[in-house]
């Protein structure tokens, strides 16, 4: 298990604390209460966003406590305005949101039994624990968005904040249109045939007698369960791929399957024990390994598309259809009409864009996925665009901050302590 446990799961972990522990009133807010608890949890994720030590920094972490503290009794603040103004918001969204939050927590965990044990709690209790917290955060979101939606912002004053800011502004690239066509690397029939054959020896040693649990050890190309013999645990329908869920599921208690094949290569599972819906399996993977012929193959062929394409042979929404493995291509045409450039998560796709024309058409070139053939569609000027929508936040967070001043006058506020 990593060591480090992730920013989410420790504030999670913060919000589950502060229920538990009452060590002291920090402030309190119309009806609401700040323990002093759940200042020194926000603030101990804070200073680790900031690499921080507490111990280490006690004036800069008390200077946090402080920031965190001032952050909560405006959260509080106006969640007593949405208690006023009767600000709802629908169960699902709540649930949704949660839902959101608890998959994010299972996904860097690992596993749902790791998220349990690093919250201490199951699931459900920690789904039951945090549903009005996160009903709270929701009708803030709500209250602030009903407020300040229908804010809008002047030329001149778009004009005034950027003479104003011009100098702190960052750096605001172009936007971009483009599409792409995604040629995956796959094995050939030589490649299969080797992992088929390799499989059907594994079968064949164990028909005869042989240690499953060692050649699963052995042989097996699943590095996470190959270290137990290739058990997986008990597992639960839709923890896995389809085409291996059915096979395992039907196999009764000790029986072994025929050598199957999925996406991620040769299988054979042997049923260990059921209980309930749950099953508990073991297996052997042998995957289909790419060889250099497979990469030189698929460039080739990626390569040929596109001469058909510069040629004007082919269309390159037609090759989109035809050709790309791309999930989606069919729907999309492999296309992404507008996205800052700076918004581009693969930076392969940055410095290839930089360096084409409107309407030109890249080389061939790998990513991590496989070969891409990119076309430039489109580049937009974002400049005004941006610097408006800057304007427009800076506008509605001044009148937030007028509302929320406004709103602390009228609402009881007892601060209880200082740092």
């Amino acid at each position: 298990m990593k060591n480090k446990i992730s920013l989410l799961i420790l504030f999670l972990f913060s919000l589950l604390f502060s229920q538990s522990v009452f060590d002291g009133i920090a402030a309190i807010v119309g009806n609401n209460i700040i323990l002093m608890s759940e200042v020194e949890q926000v603030a101990r994720i804070s200073a680790s966003q900031m690499n921080i030590n507490p111990s280490r920094d006690l004036q800069t972490f008390n200077l946090i406590k402080s920031n965190v503290l001032n952050s909560l009794i405006d959260e509080n603040v106006l969640l007593e305005q949405a208690r006023i103004e009767t600000v709802e918001v629908k169960d699902r969204d709540v649930e949704n949101a949660l839902n959101q939050r608890i998959d994010m927590l299972i996904e860097q965990a690992g596993s749902l039994e790791n998220a349990e044990m690093l919250m201490g709690a199951p699931i459900s209790k920690i789904k039951k624990d945090y549903r009005p917290i996160f009903k709270d955060q929701l009708v803030v979101e709500k209250l602030r968005s009903e407020k300040f939606s229908k804010v809008t912002v002047s030329r001149p004053e778009i004009e005034a904040f950027y003479q104003t800011y011009k100098d702190s502004l960052p750096p605001i690239p172009p936007s971009l249109d483009f599409s792409g066509i995604l040629f995956k690397v796959n094995p050939g029939p030589k490649e299969d045939l080797a992992a088929r054959k390799l499989i059907d020896s594994l079968y064949t040693l164990i028909i005869n007698g042989y240690d499953f649990e060692d050649l699963a050890k052995k042989y097996s190309n699943d590095d996470a369960s190959a270290q137990y013999g290739g058990d997986l645990g008990y597992i639960k329908r839709g923890a896995f791929i389809k085409s291996f869920e059915e096979v395992a599921f039907s196999l009764a208690s000790g029986e072994m399957s025929p050598v199957i094949k999925t996406d991620f290569g040769y299988h054979i599972i042997q049923m260990v024990d059921r209980k309930g819906e749950n099953i508990n399996v073991r297996h052997i993977l042998i995957k289909i390994n790419l060889s250099d012929q497979n990469f030189t193959d698929c460039y080739n062929f990626a390569d040929s598309i596109r001469n058909k394409i510069i040629n004007n042979e082919l269309s390159f929404d037609s090759a989109v259809v035809l050709y790309s493995d791309e999930p989606n291509a069919r729907a999309t045409l492999g296309r992404i009409k507008r996205i800052p450039q700076n918004q581009i998560e693969n930076s392969d796709f940055v410095n290839v864009l930089s360096n084409l024309k409107v309407g030109e058409v890249s080389p061939v070139f790998e990513t991590l996925a496989g070969y891409y053939i990119l076309k430039l569609n489109n580049v937009y000027d974002d400049t005004w665009l941006t610097i408006e929508r800057f304007a427009l936040e800076y506008k509605k967070n001044q009148l937030y901050i007028d509302w929320l001043n406004k709103l602390k006058k009228d609402i009881y506020i007892d601060v209880r302590v200082s740092f």
